[in-house]
């Protein structure tokens, strides 16, 4: 009997479109989940070195704001320093002075005043259309300069004369012992914002820098509403943790909602607090567009696979088809029992399917590996590290996308060259041991010098053998980090075991390096050299009176008088407790000596402003002057002998070491 072909083929094809609908779902799902947790582990990776990156960037700019503050203060206690004298009364001879030294041009000072001991205006560089003469005292600029005798800038105000909104810095014009005034600058934050130098430190492009108080009032912010209002707390937790002392970076909820990447350092001079913000939206934006085209990659790629596995099954099945059209043709057109002879169902079935499961397998591997490949390279084009692998030839194989950033050569023509026709012949020698290990079969490290785009930068590489079973090496693996910033940390806290802790002075170990180096050049230019040697007369008894604390306090401003009181080329130091040095180059002889003495004592007896209150404080200097071939031990013996006569002679006095004596 004939058999309806034409009835049957309209039937639904159920076995097929299940296979085909399963096949499509299993790598959709398998492609999705592959890339979407690659990209959560990249995202992870990526937050912290953008965390660590903001943070490292916000340091370096934080020194460089502490060095203009600092600059700004150095340069109004020069302004202070060369006012004359016998015209502190006269205004228009110091407002012509000033003009010449300072002129209100620069960016740097809206306005000059010099105030009188009591607070009184006696000169304005500007008048800003006012006649308005200014009475300082209460002002904690004015107040705060009178008590320590030290220079300071101010919290943001907003200014009594100008009506801006401005932060003064302010010196004290001394002659001596006696206060003959006080000497202050404005900066102007709108005009001369102190962010405006950091610009290309802003993260991203719609990141930004900022800059408040320890107590959280603004002072300089690209919305310049902004400037001089308090950070409102509770506003999100990285302003919370910044006020409470936090220091470093972390993610959080801006004011307007949106995630972004908040990074937190202190000015070491004001105690501000210099942040940044970079929206998680624009840093990681790569990431949110490959996540969206993964979803439409994964879709297509299921949609291709069930094309593909339809095709398959009616090829694979044409005979379970024929089959089954002639068992409906035996159940609906009458037809006999023999035209199922020549059918092969147990077969087929096996058949068709092991061959799905080979072809779901192969789709699988197939889409897993180039997952992985995707990945990994995403992730070492990403990094900002020079990963490469070395053939026997010891040339380039393959290069991430760091090596065209650094070096403006693509992957595709690094292939095939050496390390000294890239990186040049002298990083190629630095490199030569440890390339000589790692074809040796050992993993090998060492440190280089390159110089990148006019800057000398540190590397660290890393080799690692590609070992082949037999153990031969096939290449080697290498791996480059920038150490730079590294190395200079290293240098910043060698500078710094240089320096006393408590009073900022130079310690022990600076001194005698020191020390020794200014014997020698007196030894060459045969110009007399002096050591004074000095200490705190009774100082143990305001340790027991008064507590250590007030003893720290003691100490550290009689460094301060210290500082000032001598000549910008002596060098003070603090040996231990409560006993200094001072040495003192190219002196003029003994009569010099003997003034720069009499002024240090001079200098300590005003009374030191404490916890305690008051103090009446007085030291006892030794001087001695070196003579030919004299050496530290000597010279020293010899300031510590001077000390004891001068202590000998009731203390609060100097005296000079003489060797006929």
């Amino acid at each position: 009997m004939p058999i309806n072909r034409q009835r049957l083929r309209l039937l639904p094809a159920n076995l097929k479109l299940r296979l085909a609908a399963v096949a499509s779902v299993l790598v959709f799902v398998a492609t999705l989940l592959v890339t979407l947790s690659t990209l959560a582990v990249a995202e992870r990776g990526m937050k912290r070195v953008i965390g660590d990156q903001q943070y490292v960037l916000l340091s370096s700019a934080a020194s460089f704001m502490d060095d203009r503050i600092e600059a700004r203060l150095r340069e109004l206690e020069g302004l202070a320093a060369g006012l004359p004298r016998d015209a502190l009364d006269q205004p228009q001879r110091l407002r012509r002075h000033l003009e010449l030294q300072a002129p209100l041009g620069r960016p740097e000072f809206l306005n000059l005043l010099l105030l009188d001991p009591q607070g009184r205006q006696v000169m304005s560089m500007r008048s800003f259309g006012s006649e308005r003469t200014l009475d300082a005292r209460g002002r904690a600029y004015f107040d705060e300069v009178v008590a320590s005798r030290r220079s300071m800038m101010s919290q943001p105000i907003v200014s009594r004369i100008s009506g801006r909104q401005v932060v003064i810095v302010s010196t004290p014009v001394v002659d001596g012992a006696r206060l003959l005034g006080v000497l202050t600058a404005s900066l102007d934050l709108r005009e001369t914002g102190f962010l405006r130098q950091l610009g290309a430190l802003k993260p991203g492009g719609t990141g930004y820098l900022f800059l408040m108080t320890a107590d959280g009032v603004m002072i300089d912010h690209p919305d310049k509403e902004r400037v001089l209002q308090p950070a409102a707390r509770g506003a999100h937790l990285g302003t919370e943790r910044a006020l409470n002392g936090f220091e470093g970076w972390l993610e959080a909820r801006a004011r307007d909602g949106s995630d972004a990447i908040f990074a937190y350092r202190r000015l070491a001079s004001t105690g501000w607090i210099l942040g940044a913000r970079y929206p998680s939206a624009e840093a990681f934006a790569p990431l949110a567009r490959m996540r969206h085209n993964a979803i439409f990659g994964a879709l297509g790629l299921a949609l291709a696979a069930g094309v593909l596995a339809w095709v398959l099954m009616v090829r694979l099945l044409a005979p379970l088809q024929a089959l089954r059209e002639r068992v409906a043709a035996v159940r609906h057109d009458g037809a006999g029992i023999e035209v199922l002879h020549d059918g092969r169902q147990d077969e087929i079935g096996e058949l068709g399917r092991a061959f799905h499961a080979l072809m779901a397998e192969r789709e699988a591997a197939e889409a897993s590996r180039s997952a992985s490949e995707k990945r990994l390279r995403m992730i070492a084009d990403n990094l900002p590290v020079l990963i490469a692998y070395l053939d026997e030839e010891r040339r380039f194989r393959y290069g991430n996308a760091t090596f065209e950033r650094w070096f403006g050569i693509a992957p595709a023509r690094l292939e095939g060259m050496s390390i000294a026709g890239l990186m040049g012949v002298e990083a190629a020698g630095q490199t030569r041991d440890c390339l000589d290990r790692a074809y040796a079969g050992l993993d090998a490290t060492c440190e280089l010098q390159i110089r990148i785009h006019g800057r000398r930068i540190h590397l660290q590489g890393v080799f690692i053998p590609d070992l082949r079973p037999d153990g031969s090496v096939a290449g080697v693996y290498a791996l480059k980090h920038d150490t730079t910033h590294v190395k200079e940390v290293e240098a910043q806290l060698t500078r710094l075991a240089r320096v006393d802790t408590l009073t900022g002075l130079a310690n022990r170990r600076s001194f005698n390096e020191t020390l020794e180096a200014a014997l020698g050049r007196a030894q060459r230019s045969r110009k007399p050299l002096a050591l004074a040697y000095l200490d705190v007369d009774h100082f143990k008894r305001i340790n027991d009176s008064h507590g250590h604390g007030v003893g720290d306090e003691v100490l550290r401003e009689f460094a301060a008088r210290l500082e000032a009181g001598v000549r910008a080329t002596d060098t003070p130091a603090r040996l231990s407790g409560d006993e200094f040095v001072v040495i003192l180059e190219e002196i003029g002889g003994r009569a010099e000596a003997e003034r720069i003495g009499a002024k240090i004592v001079d200098a300590m007896r005003s009374p030191f402003v404490t916890g305690a209150g008051p103090l009446q404080v007085s030291a006892s200097v030794g001087i001695a002057l070196s003579r030919p071939g004299q050496d530290q031990e000597g010279l020293l013996a010899a300031a510590d002998s001077a000390l004891y006569a001068a202590k000998g002679r009731g203390r609060d006095g100097y005296a000079v070491y003489d060797e006929a004596a």
